[in-house]
């Protein structure tokens, strides 16, 4: 078989002697991206910088204090607000404000987001770059202040309607616990008075105190447990039940069960230690320690869990499973507050009939109150946070002027026509040599037509040019040698 070979010298002879072809096809390629550079609408960017805390929750002050503790969580808060920024609400009257309808509408969403808007969180910090283009530095920049201004409009929106329906709820409940806390002081001093109590004996204070100190945890865990669950069925009600529960992750579970044997252990030092007790300290640390692993499995669970890759379905999931884990705690407190009142129960009962009757009777305005005065505090604190405005999200750095256009890039734009100017031009001389039929050479001629060359006539312009290139040649090396002789 006849082997095919290229010779690299035949290429290059091909390139030379195709040099006006190849500086044709370049300057082709130049003058387009010329074309394309006087025609193309620059593009000017105009920056931002948001700073994203993470708000104090569960088991945040242990997070914080581990060098990256919380980043899982601050990843998906980054990727929540980021999608909030670019959301409908946000973009669209960012693009009324800015844009000019053509044929009477403005332009897409969608495409307007993909081509327009760029958020950048930077790694291992709570920075979110947010990048705005448009076709002046002006436009740019009013842009990039609208989308940001829309950005912090909105979340304060979210906040204030989330404490707004708080607020309602506990006015209710507020109502509610007022009238209980009169009727509840109302029988108690009509039972004083029935039955001429002025003071309780000792005893009766010792036990009072006792079943008084459970029954304020209790009505406490009562609150905490309503709140749990409300949040729990609106949380639910959003995701559609689409959404596993903890009792599908055996970490989770195991940290709830956990988590509920501590307090429960807590329950039982009620009677027994006071705050500051070195045991009951150190039963609190256990308990931060535990509240800070869950909520970290947590997060984990739910960015694998969510029933999509979008950070708000996994806030929601996070959210759900974070309830379950309060009811489930709130549920262990109950059993163990429950055998401790079984005891204040049976102390009970050794005391008088009129004691016992006027012991139930200010057990029931004691809860009365304690319930009445935490609803009351929670609706002080709904009533200042739903006028107040969201400071998880902060302005860094506010919208740049920018002073160049990022597009088009002359200087690269011309580079990358140089080079496949440079890059065709070879390769259709290449092609156009290999695949010409013309017969150049007495080989050709031999391999071709199968004939023997018997002579040959030669370009005697050719040789002319040839003989005076050499004989200039020779005369300079002539002069060169007599210099050096001399």
């Amino acid at each position: 078989m006849e082997e095919n070979s290229i010779d690299l010298r035949e290429l290059l002879a091909m390139l030379t002697r195709n040099l006006r072809k190849i500086a044709a096809v370049t300057a082709a390629f130049l003058a387009i991206a010329v074309l394309y550079l006087l025609i193309a609408s620059p593009v000017y960017e105009s920056e931002s910088l948001l700073r994203i805390r993470q708000p104090k929750g569960l088991g945040s002050s242990l997070l914080d204090a581990v060098p990256g503790g919380n980043t899982a969580a601050t990843t998906q808060l980054m990727s929540t607000y980021a999608e909030i920024l670019k959301s409908r609400s946000v973009i669209e009257p960012v693009i009324a404000a800015t844009e000019t309808p053509k044929d009477g509408k403005y332009p897409g969403y969608d495409g307007y987001v993909k081509s327009r808007i760029t958020t950048t969180p930077f790694k291992n910090t709570e920075i979110l770059k947010v990048t705005v283009n448009a076709k002046t530095p002006e436009d740019a920049q009013r842009a990039n202040k609208l989308v940001v201004e829309g950005f912090l409009d909105r979340l304060t929106e979210l906040t204030r309607a989330e404490q707004r329906a708080t607020k309602e709820f506990i006015s209710v409940r507020v109502s509610e616990a007022k009238n209980e806390l009169k009727e509840a002081e109302g029988a108690l001093k009509a039972y004083k008075e029935k039955n001429r109590i002025i003071a309780p004996s000792e005893t009766m204070k010792v036990i009072a105190d006792r079943v008084i100190m459970v029954d304020k945890v209790k009505a406490e865990n009562k609150v905490n447990r309503a709140t749990a669950q409300a949040r729990l069925e609106a949380v639910s009600g959003q995701l559609g039940g689409t959404a596993k529960s903890t009792a599908d992750s055996t970490v989770i579970k195991e940290y709830n069960k956990r988590l509920a044997e501590l307090e429960m252990t807590k329950v039982g030092y009620i009677n027994k230690y006071t705050d500051k007790h070195p045991k009951l300290q150190e039963l609190n640390k256990e308990i931060e320690a535990a509240k800070a692993q869950l909520e970290t499995e947590i997060a984990r669970v739910a960015a694998l869990e969510a029933p999509s890759d979008n950070p708000v379905h996994q806030a929601l999931v996070a959210g759900m499973f974070q309830s379950q884990a309060e009811l489930q705690v709130a549920e262990g407190r109950d059993r163990a507050l429950a055998r401790i009142e079984e005891e204040n129960n049976e102390a009970i009962k050794t005391l008088p009939g009129i004691e016992q009757g006027y012991l139930q009777a200010e057990r029931d305005a004691n809860v009365a109150q304690e319930i009445y005065i935490m609803l009351a505090k929670r609706l002080e604190e709904a009533k200042v946070a739903e006028v107040m405005v969201s400071n998880e999200v902060q302005v860094v750095d506010t919208a740049t002027l920018p002073e160049k256009p990022v597009k088009p890039r002359k200087a690269l734009t011309l580079a990358l026509a140089l080079l496949l100017g440079l890059m065709a031009g070879s390769g259709c001389v290449i092609a156009w040599e290999m695949f010409s039929r013309r017969l150049r050479t007495s080989e050709d001629v031999e391999s071709c037509l199968g004939l023997t060359v018997i002579g040959s006539v030669p370009d005697f312009d050719s040789v002319e040019q040839a003989g005076k290139k050499s004989a200039e040649s020779k005369g300079l090396a002539e002069k060169i040698r007599r210099l050096l002789t001399k």
